[in-house]
């Protein structure tokens, strides 16, 4: 009997602690869309892009919610332009960089240098030096953590080359036993 009144005070408090976060959310909530109104009239003003709002929170009931994860308000930009515009032109960057250099840069410095001259930040030098490869072949990166540029498309070829040629090399061993 004890037993089952202390699973009852202890739904109570439950409920009691879900209502309170239900407060607390939706106070976030309502202040979050105060500063978003205030945010959306100063973008307006200087011709940003515009953030539009999906999934707003519904007051859900703690009876009907039941401990279900409530969805949180997501914000999606109606442009991408800009971004796209920051990581070329932070790409172009590293390309000259790396074309006025003459021997293989650290991507730590190389990634100090393009974020004094871009003033953008870059958040992962790995993602952000394979997106410059594959931009232009003739960045390399002949060791770890070190990348260069080669003016000769040649010398990215080699590697590929020497491949074929060591692929060969079973092949004619073979052919050299098999005549012994």
């Amino acid at each position: 009997m004890a037993l089952k009144i202390r699973l009852e005070q202890l739904e109570d408090a439950e409920i009691r602690v879900i209502q309170e976060f239900q407060k607390e959310r939706e106070n976030i909530f309502k202040r979050l869309r105060e500063l978003d109104e205030n945010e959306g009239q100063q973008v307006k003003a200087s011709g940003k892009p515009e953030y539009v709002s999906f999934n707003a929170l519904a007051s859900v009931s703690p009876e009907t919610s039941g401990g279900e994860a409530l969805t949180n308000e997501r914000k999606v930009r109606k442009s991408r332009s800009s971004k796209k515009g920051r990581s070329g032109k932070m790409r172009e960057e590293a390309i000259q960089i790396l074309k006025n250099v003459s021997e293989p840069i650290r991507g730590a410095e190389l990634q100090r240098m393009i974020e004094e001259k871009t003033g953008y930040k870059i958040a992962n030098m790995t993602s952000f030096m394979k997106s410059v490869e594959k931009l232009d072949p003739r960045i390399r990166k002949p060791d770890r953590g070190l990348y260069e540029f080669v003016n000769d498309t040649a010398n990215t070829e080699e590697p590929h080359q020497e491949m074929e040629q060591n692929e060969n090399l079973p092949e004619e061993n073979e052919a050299v036993t098999e005549q012994k």
